[in-house]
């Protein structure tokens, strides 16, 4: 059966790819360890050297901790001969955290350069809705090997839209939550806030996203297999 006009189809340049699962694309159970502990072992070892020293000496130690922690990530995963891609985007960000701090001379500037991108991720997605080119659309397509067809399907470009705009409030609230507490000077509470709204919060949300586009497309007659149309 021929695709239907203005129906997603299948790239013949590029085969459908397999749709990874929530866990292969954040790096499994050890991707959630590599993006959350670095944070921890900043404020604990912060905390506990102010006990008995000065801020800056406090600082500096909980500086080099993150950074030593983060090599040993990274020279894990060469023992291991594990994919590098997560452990080596999370160093540095981790450096660029580090740097920050360095900079400001305050624990709390370790967090500020994540609100910045808490910041730019939810204009991104609310912008794109805005524009016509939902991110959330841009990468389903690209992982089920469609082609720009799908914005020709009015029903389908309306959920990537709303669909984007649900990751654009999600963003929103992890900066305006960890914007709050570095105005309040509680790196503590920044690193849980961190760890909560991180990974458990993108699972939730890719769970809710996935369920929303697949029930799109039933309605917009999108067929499980990609490309495949159900008769108008």
């Amino acid at each position: 059966m021929a695709d239907q006009p203005g129906s997603p189809r299948v790239s013949a340049a590029r085969p459908p790819t397999k749709v990874p699962t929530l866990a292969e694309s954040i790096g499994g159970k050890r991707g959630l360890i590599d993006s959350g502990l670095p944070a921890v072992i900043f404020v604990f070892v912060n905390s506990v050297v102010q006990v008995w020293s000065t801020r800056e000496t406090a600082l500096r130690a909980a500086m080099i901790s993150a950074i030593v922690f983060g090599v040993g990530l990274v020279v894990l995963r060469l023992a291991r001969k594990e994919t590098l891609q997560q452990a080596i985007s999370g160093f540095l960000g981790l450096a660029v955290a580090v740097f920050f701090a360095a900079r400001s001379g305050e624990a709390r500037g370790f967090f500020l350069p994540g609100i910045f991108i808490n910041v730019a991720y939810c204009l991104a997605f609310l912008g794109s809705a805005v524009a016509g080119w939902p991110l959330i659309g841009v990468i389903y397509a690209s992982l089920e090997g469609w082609d720009r067809s799908w914005r020709q399907q009015a029903r389908l470009r309306r959920a990537f839209a709303l669909a984007s705009v649900g990751w654009a409030v999600v963003f929103a609230s992890k900066a305006v939550v960890q914007g709050a507490l570095y105005a309040m000077d509680e790196p503590g509470l920044l690193a849980a806030a961190r760890l909560l709204m991180g990974w458990p919060l993108y699972i939730a949300a890719g769970a809710l996203t996935l369920a929303y586009v697949k029930r799109a497309r039933r309605r917009a007659g999108v067929e499980d297999a990609p490309g495949a149309v159900a008769p108008a």
